[in-house]
Order: structure tokens, then C-alpha cells, then sequence
């Protein structure tokens, strides 16, 4: 019996020496091997991995890609990728086999170029064998390799490096070599005959004595104990048959979402979005007084703010404008599956601290400012990205906020800001001077409510159109005063304007929501 369990580890360990020894062989010191490269796509379409293909956690993946004309390999985000070959005709790497992948073809417009678009994460391009490298562990991409010149077949091979393999195949093999050589000797010490008594031995045999004498050995208890300190010596160095392979990522959100914006992209936003800003304030400067170029950077309340401003400067031949310098301060973005996307930004201009609404219509499309207002309180810690709430948790404060510009009256509901505060103070000096017989204010929503979760709770960015009109007096010819006569109404005596408010809201999980900053911008009143 002890024979057999030795002649059994003894395979057991001749089998773990050849595995050592064929995985150090193929992977080398590189810790790298590749799979059999495949032809695809003869009529130059381009290839695009599976968000999943060989995403484990711990493995570098390397792909090796060539075309007759010049190969283009890119990594990007899922979601962006899918954004920017939309329906085009491609084929679909769906898995990686020893010998090739597994295709399939998708879509039915027409090829897209990869080449030619900018967003790539990491990217690059030649005329012979191009290789990228990505680490599936720390980042969700996919790679999207196109011919060059769409002249094809493309060859593809994929290369799988788990550091420190060829380290533990080494060691495989040199503990497999140790272990069979223990059964070898254990084995040949149990073959060799028994050597004969000497005399005083064998008078020795005759003498009872006090104690039995313990008991030899077997064969089959040195077999025990020699697994046994295989597999203690094995665990002491923390090798596992699970340490040994990658893990397959569980997170389904990695591939699935992405967080729209981060800190380190705002000095890339802010060069973008300044630089297009400085074009349309450029151009809306006296005398030409051109707007077109303000979609270049704006969009909803804020264009309609600086369409109102361009208007009013040509009006009254004023309306010179510096260019602002942002610096990112903060960025709180959630996850998104699709385009378009939004985030609030925080930055300084000119020593004081806003917060923007910034939108991204497509994954080419550049960011653009919807909505934005100055603070005049601390921002909450923005915590993790998550995915957005599903409700409209600004209603109630928006509500509140509402009834307040309307009526002037305070409540608990919401915590208010200085700004709304002395806004609703001049309006109401305003209408209450002996030339009016009254005022009105009417608010409406403007269509715009974004909230975000942060550390804290929430924070929301809402946005309201107000209008104020006062009632002169019959008795007086009430008018407004040069300029303002020239963009604001004022017919039989009842002068009106409307301000978009934008205002950010920090929603708490318990207490009243306060109102961090509001800004009151003049726009056209509504007919």
C-alpha cells in the first residue's frame, strides 16, 4: 500500500514538472503568450472586440493586428465605441480561442474610419505589425482596428500576460522535480532487503524488554508525511490552484456605463470650451455684433442669455466683453450608458466659484454649457460617480424656491441664498414706488432640472423663467428710461422683463435642501 500512494505522487509530481515546464516554455520570460492569428474582414470592414473579450482582472492583454496597406488599432470606452459606429457594417470579435477568435458580422450602414476620429483612449497606427496593449483589470475598453486604406484582410492575434507566471512555472517544476525525487529515494529504500543481525542482536531478541519498542515507519506513514509537507510548504507560500488564474470581472457597471466626466479631464474641457467662448465673444463685440458663434459653446438658458445680451448690445452700441479664464475645480458626474451626457462642473473665474451644467450630445460632439450660477456657500464632497437617481428629488425644493420668487414669503421648505434673497428685496422695492399701482411675478419652469448624487444626498441644478411686471399709474405716463425702453415692453403703461434664474440646490438626506448660489439672467419676455 505504501508503495502505491508513493508511485501515485510521484506521477502526480512528474505531472506538475511537464506542466511547469510546457507553461514556462510557451509563455517565456516575457510572462506573455499569444494566441494563432486569424484573417478577417476582405473587404477592409472594421473589427470591433466584445466589451468582455478577455476582461479578467490581473491580465494584460496585448493585441497584434497587421493589414496589407497600414493597420489602425484604438481603445476606447464601450459605450463611446458604441456611440460612434452606431449601425455601420463591422464584424464582432466575440471570443478568443487557442487557435483564432470567434466573428460575427453586425450592423448594415457603411463603415465608419476610425482613423479619423479623436477620442480614442490609446491609439496607433503603421504599415506593419502594430500591437497595443491594454490591462483588463483597471479599465473598460475595446479595441476597434480598421485597415488603413480599407484594404484588406485583417490579421488579428491576441496575447494573454499574467505577471509572474513564468516565475510560478519555474517553481512548479523544481517543486515537482523535489518531490518525485523524494518518492524515488522513498522508493528504493523500501525495495532493499533487511540486513542480517549481528550476535548481539539476535541474544538481544531473547531478552524481553521494559517498553515495546515503537513501531517502524511504513511505507504508507512516510508517504503521508511527505504529501503532507508538499502541501504545508505549498500553502506557507500562499500558491493556490485560484491564485494562479485570472478572475473574471463581476462588475457589469465598468463595461456597461462610464462616468462622464472626471477631475483630470477639466483642463482639456476648459481649453475647449474657452477657447470656442473667446470666438463668440469675439465676434458679438461692437461693431458687427455677430451671435452665431455662441452655439459654438452654449446651448439652452445660457445661449438664450447670450443671444439676449448680443441683441441688447446692438441696441444700445454697448455690450464690450472680456473672455473668461475657468480653472476646474470639482466635477460631479454620474454614470451614463449612452449619449448624450451631462455633468456639473465647478470651477473659478475671476475669484469667484460657479458651478456649470456641461452636455455632450455624441461622443464627437464637444461639451457645452447649458446653465451655470456663482456660489455663495460651500459645495458637498462629490463621493463616487453612481448611476443618476431615478426620480425628480428637486421638485419639492424647486417648488419651494418658485413660491418664494413669486411671493416673497419665507418658509422652512428651503434654505435660501443671498442672491435670491436680494433679488427678491429690489423687485419688491421696484414695485412698491409711488409710480406703480402694483407688481406681478410669474415663474415658470425652463425646462431644465439635472440632479446628481454626491456624498451628501444630492445636488441639483434647476433653472426657472421669471417675469416681473409692474403696473404705472394711470394718472402718469409710466415708461421705461432710455435704453431699456428699447428691449423691454412697456405698453400702456405696463413695464415687464424676465430673467431665466438658475439655481443649485444641495438636497440632504435629512433636513431641509439649501440653496447653495442663484443667478438672475435678463432675457426676452414672452409674448
Amino acid at each position: 500500500m505504501g508503495r502505491f500512494a508513493l508511485a501515485i505522487v510521484a506521477l502526480a509530481a512528474l505531472l506538475v514538472m511537464a506542466a511547469g515546464a510546457g507553461v514556462a516554455g510557451v509563455v517565456g520570460s516575457d510572462d506573455t503568450v499569444f494566441n494563432g492569428p486569424a484573417e478577417l474582414g476582405d473587404d477592409g470592414r472594421p473589427l470591433l472586440t466584445a466589451p468582455d473579450v478577455l476582461a479578467y482582472e490581473g491580465v494584460t492583454v496585448t493585441l497584434r493586428a497587421s493589414a496589407p496597406e497600414g493597420v489602425f488599432i484604438g481603445t476606447a470606452h464601450p459605450v463611446d465605441v458604441a456611440d460612434f459606429v452606431g449601425d455601420s457594417s463591422r464584424i464582432r470579435l466575440t471570443g478568443v480561442t487557442r487557435t483564432g477568435v470567434v466573428a460575427e458580422d453586425a450592423g448594415s450602414g457603411d463603415p465608419v474610419q476610425p482613423a479619423s476620429a479623436d477620442f480614442w483612449t490609446d491609439s496607433m497606427s503603421g504599415t506593419g505589425s502594430e500591437e497595443l496593449t491594454l490591462d483588463r483589470g483597471s479599465s473598460a475598453a475595446q479595441w476597434v482596428i480598421a485597415p488603413l486604406t480599407g484594404v484588406g484582410p485583417t490579421t488579428v492575434s491576441f496575447g494573454i500576460t499574467v505577471h509572474g507566471l513564468f516565475a510560478w512555472a519555474l517553481i512548479a517544476f523544481g517543486a515537482g522535480a523535489l518531490v518525485l525525487l523524494a518518492c524515488v529515494e522513498l522508493l528504493l529504500r523500501l525495495r532493499r532487503p533487511p540486513r542480517s543481525p549481528s550476535t548481539a542482536q539476535r541474544i538481544a531478541g531473547h531478552v524481553p524488554a521494559d517498553e515495546p519498542p515503537a513501531p517502524a515507519p511504513t511505507g504508507r506513514h512516510r508517504s503521508q508525511r511527505t504529501v503532507l509537507a508538499v502541501a504545508l510548504a505549498v500553502s506557507l507560500a500562499g500558491c493556490t490552484a485560484e491564485s494562479l488564474l485570472p478572475t473574471k470581472q463581476q462588475s457589469p457597471d465598468l463595461a456597461t456605463t462610464k462616468v462622464a466626466l472626471t477631475r483630470a479631464e477639466l483642463p482639456t474641457l476648459f481649453r475647449s470650451y474657452d477657447a470656442r467662448l473667446g470666438t463668440a465673444i469675439t465676434a458679438a463685440r461692437p461693431p458687427h455684433y455677430r451671435s452665431e458663434s455662441w452655439r459654438l459653446a452654449d446651448r439652452g438658458p445660457a445661449l438664450e442669455s447670450d443671444l439676449f445680451g448680443t441683441r441688447v448690445g446692438r441696441l444700445t452700441r454697448l455690450g464690450r466683453r472680456t473672455v473668461p479664464t475657468h480653472q476646474g475645480v470639482e466635477v460631479f458626474s454620474g454614470r451614463f450608458d449612452s449619449y448624450p451626457m451631462w455633468s456639473l462642473v465647478a470651477s473659478t473665474v475671476d475669484r469667484e466659484t460657479r458651478v456649470d451644467l456641461f452636455t455632450k450630445a455624441s461622443v464627437l460632439a464637444p461639451w457645452l454649457r447649458q446653465a451655470g450660477t456663482a456660489l455663495s456657500r460651500d459645495l458637498p464632497d462629490p463621493g463616487r460617480p453612481r448611476l443618476l437617481p431615478s426620480g425628480d428629488e428637486a421638485a419639492a425644493a424647486t417648488a419651494a424656491w418658485r413660491d418664494y420668487l413669486e411671493s416673497g414669503t419665507r418658509d422652512d421648505r428651503l434654505a435660501l441664498d443671498p442672491e435670491s434673497r436680494t433679488w427678491r428685496d429690489n423687485i419688491a422695492d421696484l414695485g412698491s414706488r409711488a409710480m406703480f399701482r402694483g407688481y406681478r411675478v410669474s415663474v415658470e419652469p425652463a425646462g431644465l432640472s439635472r440632479v446628481v448624487e454626491v456624498e451628501d444626498g444630492a445636488l441639483a441644478i434647476v433653472a426657472l423663467r421669471v417675469t416681473t411686471r409692474l403696473d404705472g399709474r394711470p394718472d402718469l405716463r409710466v415708461r421705461w428710461a432710455p435704453p431699456y425702453g428699447r428691449y423691454r415692453p412697456g405698453a400702456g403703461g405696463l413695464l415687464s422683463f424676465a430673467d431665466v434664474a438658475v439655481g443649485l440646490i444641495h438636497l440632504p438626506p435629512k433636513g431641509a435642501p439649501t440653496l447653495l448660489g442663484s443667478t438672475f439672467s435678463e432675457v426676452a419676455v414672452s409674448r
